[in-house]
């Protein structure tokens, strides 16, 4: 696909205006798939790549698991692929993956050959440079490591969407020993396996990966379909849809936690009532003397980060450091340091690295439920919104305030809210007790990182869009007005420098008569030369020479001869 050349003004009078738009309304676009062992993603799939279809797409599915064994022979590594049953059959490809992540001591080694791959399919021009494919979307099923999400975003930049598939463990479970015939016990370790392997450098880390999705879609009643019709229209610039009440309350928690200073990690929370006015927000930082959290433009900082240290972490070590010491009674004749060296990384590994009630920082949850309360606002009822599971601290408060429901986006192993507290909370969203208990949710609907690009009108990355014209209502049909919201450009930054020197060649050299008779609405006005701000790309192409015989024309003029 060549990058399309259009006038700012009527297409269908380029004679009459030199200024133009670079436009991309084919781009390709980079689908992956994040999901638990278990999660039955094959109906999400399906339906993914029919939706593509009806945009005008073409949807190709590349399995990462179909390149163990070729990968493997490359790399000469013996590698077992099973298929006697479901569990050898799982087990055996979860194995192969680390075994070549491992080899390579590449994190993001699949993301790479998904790259690869489609590379391989790309036609190329007369020079022997790679063309992209017009109206392609690729489906990578499905990846398991972040360090793969990172790097497809750095290939791909705006064209790459991450989907996450949630099913909870109950599901995942009843589909793997009712569907796939595993014994109960064989479908909890694949479960634990898959979520984090903290054993392996190179294991799978589905669950860190699963919180960087652009999309979260669940499984029950097919609830999946409205998700991705929904996300689908955005994507191809469908300028009415708007955020769900969850999604904007989900994208002000988000909002909230680029506050905090902490050292760990930055988390935030936001309060709202069943109708979806937010009533306070929090984040995870140091709380101030008069209410509050420190800031950084108070008049005073005494947060971790300011102080140096982390007053937790600092905490633990003087745990095991006593731990040792006490267990030095029993081993008289041997040296304190030699134990506590020896000691000191197993302890770390053990119960003590959970520990956080001696940290400084104020949670984001309590944060947001003391805010409401300095300002006199009732939070009974209310709906909580984190951007991370609540610790059990955090939540036998959130079961005292009377908040009515909680929605989470990013696991937090460390929490022993379900053990302590499962009188009071409920947890699987598959649990068909509904009772009086708070129901613990996981966020479904469009993720916070690609907010501004999807809805905002004149706020995204991408083409800005309107939805009137001259005092009529825009028509948008999916069918036939599907183009990427924020399209990945075929080109790098320079090839497009080099467009511009030409187009701007073909400006000075115009009549003056006809740069003043140019007739712009104020939108491409603003649009200026470039109306679409793209990434870059390895294409590799000298864009003004493939324009020049694209178009017919060598000279070095920059003016055009034909339509684009």
């Amino acid at each position: 696909m060549q990058p399309r050349l259009i006038p700012a003004g009527d297409e269908s009078a380029e004679s009459k205006d030199s200024r133009f738009v670079l436009d991309y309304p084919d781009a390709e676009l980079v689908f992956g798939l994040v999901y638990a062992v278990g999660t039955d993603y094959r109906p999400v799939l399906a339906y993914l790549e029919d939706q593509i279809r009806l945009g005008g797409y073409a949807a190709d599915s590349l399995h990462v698991s179909d390149w163990f064994a070729e990968t493997a022979e490359r790399l000469s590594l013996d590698i077992r692929l099973l298929d006697s049953n479901e569990y050898e059959r799982i087990a055996s490809r979860i194995d192969a993956g680390n075994k070549i992540r491992t080899r390579t001591k590449q994190a993001d080694i699949f993301a790479l050959i998904a790259s690869s791959k489609i590379f391989s399919t790309r036609e190329m021009d007369e020079s022997d440079n790679p063309v992209a494919h017009k109206r392609r979307a690729h489906i990578l099923v499905s990846l398991k490591r972040p360090e793969e999400v990172e790097s497809l975003r750095k290939i791909y930049g705006p064209g790459f969407y991450l989907i996450g598939i949630f099913a909870d463990e109950a599901q995942r479970v009843d589909f793997l020993t009712n569907r796939k015939g595993l014994t109960h016990e064989q479908a909890e370790s694949l479960i634990e396996r898959d979520q984090k392997e903290k054993e392996l450098e190179f294991g799978q880390r589905t669950r860190d990966t699963f919180q960087m999705a652009d999309l979260f879609v669940g499984l029950a009643g097919h609830e999946y379909e409205k998700g991705i019709q929904r996300f689908l229209k955005l994507v191809f610039g469908d300028p009415f849809m708007t955020p769900t009440k969850d999604e904007h309350s989900m994208f002000l928690a988000y909002a909230a936690s680029l506050r905090s200073g902490d050292l760990s990690r930055q988390v935030g929370a936001a309060l709202a009532c069943t109708e979806g006015d937010v009533i306070s927000l929090g984040c995870n930082d140091v709380p101030a003397p008069g209410g509050g959290l420190y800031s950084s433009d108070g008049e005073a900082d005494h947060r971790d980060h300011v102080r140096g240290k982390d007053s937790n972490d600092a905490r633990k070590e003087q745990i095991i450091d006593d731990i040792v010491r006490v267990f030095r009674k029993l081993l008289p004749d041997s040296k304190e340091e030699e134990i506590l060296k020896a000691a000191r990384p197993l302890l770390r590994e053990s119960l003590v690295s959970d520990v956080t009630e001696f940290g400084r920082s104020l949670h984001a949850e309590m944060d947001a439920l003391m805010a409401a309360g300095r300002i006199g606002v009732s939070f009974r009822d209310a709906v909580l919104y984190t951007t991370t599971f609540p610790c059990h601290t955090c939540t036998r408060h959130i079961i005292a305030a009377g908040v009515k429901r909680v929605v989470y986006i990013e696991p937090y192993p460390k929490s022993l809210a379900s053990e302590l507290h499962e009188d009071a909370i409920r947890i699987l969203s598959s649990d068909s007790k509904r009772d009086h208990r708070i129901p613990f949710e996981p966020f479904l609907g469009i993720g916070p990182r690609r907010f501004f690009d999807l809805f905002s009108l004149k706020l995204s990355s991408g083409y800005t869009i309107e939805r009137k014209a001259k005092g009529e209502m825009v028509n948008w049909d999916f069918r036939r007005d599907a183009k990427p919201r924020v399209p990945m450009a075929p080109t790098s930054y320079l090839e497009r420098e080099q467009l511009i020197q030409k187009t701007l060649i073909s400006i000075y050299s115009a009549p003056e008569e006809t740069q003043s008779n140019v007739t712009t609405t104020p939108s491409e006005e603003r649009s200026g030369v470039l109306g679409t701000p793209g990434e870059d790309s390895q294409a590799g192409r000298k864009l003004a020479r493939v324009e020049d015989r694209r178009t017919g024309d060598s000279s070095t003029t920059g003016e055009r001869s034909g339509s684009a």
